[in-house]
C-alpha cells in the first residue's frame, strides 16, 4: 500500500487535521504516516486511518472512539463530528466517502507510471478481471482489485492497496443506484489506460429502465481515458456500438461476427479438459488453449487475451500464462463430486447469460441433467416477463428435472410447464437450502450413471447453499 503521510493526505483530501489536542500535538499528527487505509473497523489494524463513512447500513463515526485502543491509528471523520473524550488524530473533511475517492485519484496520479485498466459491462467483470490479472502477471508487476470491489467504495479503496511497484492494474467498475453518472465517477477516478465493455445485459433495469440506457451508463468509462488508451467493446452487440459511436480514442471492436468486429473469435473448440479459441487479430489467425470448459468462461478470456495483448504482450506469452487457469468458484466452475459434475454459476444471473449457460449445458452434456435456476433479481417491471421466457426455453432443451428457488423463479417453473415439460419433473423451493436437500435425496439414492447438476441464480438467492446442502447434506 502506499505509504501518505497526514499533512500529504489532507492537502489531497480538503481536509483539517484537529483542532484536538494541542498544537504540538496537531503538528506531530500531521507528520505521521499511514500505509494502512479501511472503511470497516474489522479491519483496522495498528498504523491504519479509518474512513467513517455515513452508509446506509450504519454511521462509522459510532466506533470511531473506540479506535483510541489500537496503536498509531487514525480517523477521516465529518466536520460536524463531536470528538470530545477522543483520543486519536482526526481529519475532518465534508464527506469522508468523497475523501477516499479524492485520495484515491491521488494515489493514481502519484503512480502513473503502471498502466490502469477498467473492465465493466453486465455480467463477467470479477472473471475476466481475474484471468487478465493472471495472464499480466506472467510479464508485469499485476495488481488487481480484491474480490469485486467495484463501487463507490470498492474502487477507491482497491486503489489505495497499490504500492507503487506495479507495471500493470486491472480494475472492475460496476453501478447501482442510479446507474447514470456512477461509471462516469468511478472513471473518473481510474483514469485508464485500458477500458473493455464486456456486454450489456438486461439488469439494473429498476432504476435504468432499458437496456440503451444501461449501455450509455456503461460507456461512460470512455470519457476518462488516457490520452494514448484504448477502448476494447463488444462488437456483437448493437447497443454498446451505438453507445461508444462519439467517444474519442481508439476503439477495437471485438466479438464473434467477423463483419462488425475487428478482432475475432472464429471458433471455440472442446478438447478434453479444456478449450481451444482460434482468434483472428485483425485478420491474423492465433490459436490459444485454455483449461475452461464454459462457454462463458471462454468468451470472458478472449477479453481478457486481447486487453493483454494490447498491453504489449505476444501470443506465447499469453499461451505460457494460459496453462495454469481455472475457473473461478460460483463463476461457471465445473467440478466432480463423485458421479456428479456439479456446474457453479451461484453467484449471479440475468436473462441473457441464463438462456445462454442454459443453451451451453444442454449442448455440452447429452443426458442425465438437472437445473437448479434461483431468481433473477434487478430486472425492474419486466423481472416476471424476463423468467417466463427463460421456462419457454428451457422446456424445448433436453433436461431430466427443473427446481427453482424463489418467488421469481417460480415463473420459470409456470412457463415451462405451460410449454409442454413434464409437471412431475419440476420442483419449487423458498430457499436455497431445501432445494439443495430435496436434489440430494432424488440423486444420490440413485446409483445410476453421471449426472450434470447446474446451479444458477442472483447472489441475493445464496444459491451455494443449495450446493453445499447437495454435496455435504
Amino acid at each position: 500500500m502506499p505509504e501518505l503521510s497526514l499533512a500529504e493526505i489532507a492537502a489531497a483530501v480538503s481536509g483539517t487535521v484537529g483542532p484536538e489536542g494541542p498544537r504540538r500535538a496537531e503538528r506531530d499528527s500531521a507528520r505521521r504516516s499511514f500505509s494502512d487505509f479501511q472503511f470497516d473497523t474489522r479491519a483496522v489494524k495498528p498504523g491504519s486511518l479509518f474512513f467513517a463513512m455515513r452508509t446506509a447500513k450504519g454511521d462509522g463515526h459510532d466506533h470511531v472512539r473506540a479506535l483510541a485502543a489500537v496503536p498509531g491509528c487514525a480517523a477521516v471523520v465529518c466536520r460536524d463530528f463531536v470528538a470530545r473524550g477522543t483520543r486519536l488524530p482526526l481529519l475532518r473533511v465534508d464527506d469522508p466517502l468523497r475523501a477516499a475517492q479524492d485520495l484515491a485519484a491521488h494515489v493514481r496520479e502519484k503512480y502513473r507510471a503502471a498502466k490502469y485498466i477498467g473492465i465493466t459491462g453486465s455480467a463477467g467483470k470479477t472473471t475476466t478481471k481475474e484471468f487478465l490479472h493472471r495472464i499480466l502477471a506472467g510479464k508485469f508487476r499485476s495488481f488487481r482489485s480484491p474480490q469485486n470491489w467495484n463501487n463507490w467504495i470498492g474502487l477507491p479503496f482497491s486503489l489505495l492497496r497499490l504500492s507503487g511497484r506495479e507495471e500493470a492494474a486491472v480494475f472492475e467498475l460496476a453501478m447501482s443506484d442510479p446507474g447514470i453518472g456512477e461509471i462516469d465517477r468511478l472513471a473518473g477516478i481510474l483514469k485508464p489506460d485500458v477500458a473493455v465493455l464486456l456486454n450489456v445485459f438486461p439488469v439494473h433495469l429498476q432504476f435504468l429502465r432499458t437496456v440503451a440506457n444501461a449501455a450509455r451508463a456503461k460507456a461512460e468509462i470512455l470519457g476518462h481515458l488516457a490520452a494514448d488508451g484504448c477502448a476494447i467493446v463488444n462488437g456483437d452487440q448493437p447497443h454498446l456500438r451505438r453507445a461508444v459511436r462519439r467517444c474519442r480514442g481508439q476503439i477495437i471492436f471485438f466479438g464473434s461476427r467477423a463483419r462488425d468486429n475487428d478482432v475475432v473469435l472464429q471458433r471455440v473448440t472442446r478438447e478434453g479438459n479444456g478449450s481451444r479459441l482460434r482468434i483472428a487479430f485483425f485478420g491474423i489467425e492465433e490459436e490459444f488453449f485454455a483449461p475452461l470448459v464454459s462457454r462463458t468462461q471462454v468468451e470472458n478470456l478472449f477479453a481478457a487475451i486481447l486487453a493483454a495483448r494490447q498491453l504489449g504482450m505476444k501470443s506465447f506469452e499469453i499461451q505460457d500464462a494460459l496453462a495454469g487457469l481455472d475457473a473461478m468458484a460460483g463463476r461457471g466452475q465445473v467440478r466432480r463430486h463423485g458421479r456428479f459434475v456439479i456446474i457453479d454459476e451461484t453467484y449471479n444471473s440475468n436473462p441473457e447469460a441464463l438462456l445462454r449457460t442454459l443453451q451451453w449445458v444442454d449442448r455440452e452434456y447429452r443426458r442425465g441433467k438437472t437445473a437448479v435456476l434461483g431468481d433473477m433479481l434487478e430486472l425492474g417491471r419486466g423481472e416476471l416477463a424476463y423468467h417466463r421466457q427463460a421456462g419457454r426455453f428451457f422446456a424445448g432443451l433436453h433436461f431430466e428435472r427443473l427446481l427453482t428457488v424463489g418467488e421469481r423463479a417460480a415463473a420459470i417453473a409456470a412457463a415451462a410447464r405451460g410449454a409442454g415439460y413434464p409437471a412431475r419433473r419440476i420442483h419449487c423451493f423458498a430457499g436455497a437450502s431445501e432445494a439443495g436437500g430435496f436434489l440430494r435425496r432424488e440423486l444420490q439414492a440413485d446409483s445410476g450413471p453421471e449426472a450434470v447438476i447446474l446451479f444458477k441464480g442472483s447472489r441475493g438467492v445464496a444459491l451455494e447453499k443449495a450446493v453445499a446442502e447437495f454435496i455435504h447434506g
